[in-house]
């Protein structure tokens, strides 16, 4: 089963940073001060879309971490993941590329209202 941390963004207005398959481990070395944190990216779509229909649509940000085997040349696999956050009122708004995946950051749409699509 997937984990889930939430933690608060520093130095952001409200949401929160939702890291799906982040696994806490301790600093490898007690010689740093922070601790290290591994991600575990989503390695297929079906668990991806899953996760984002699981948050709750009153979240105004989220992180989303994705294997980059997922980065197929069309890129038929990221629009589905996108998608389904589009379709929850959520837009893409950034990535970070890290050594193996991509953090995608998703923010709630400015245009979007919330209450007319939960009628």
């Amino acid at each position: 089963m997937t984990s889930m941390s939430i933690g608060g963004l520093n130095g952001m207005d409200g949401g929160a940073s939702v890291n799906f398959g982040a696994e806490p481990v301790a600093p490898r070395s007690l010689v740093r001060s922070n601790p290290v944190t591994h991600v575990r990216p989503f390695g297929n779509v079906e668990a991806a879309i899953a996760a984002i229909e699981a948050l709750d649509r009153e979240l105004r940000k989220f992180e989303l971490a994705v294997s980059d085997s997922l980065q197929d040349y069309l890129g038929v696999q990221m629009a589905q993941i996108t998608d389904t956050a589009l379709a929850r009122g959520w837009e893409p708004v950034s990535f970070l590329q890290k050594d193996g995946f991509r953090v995608y950051r998703y923010e709630a749409m400015r245009s979007y209202s919330r209450r007319s699509r939960s009628r």
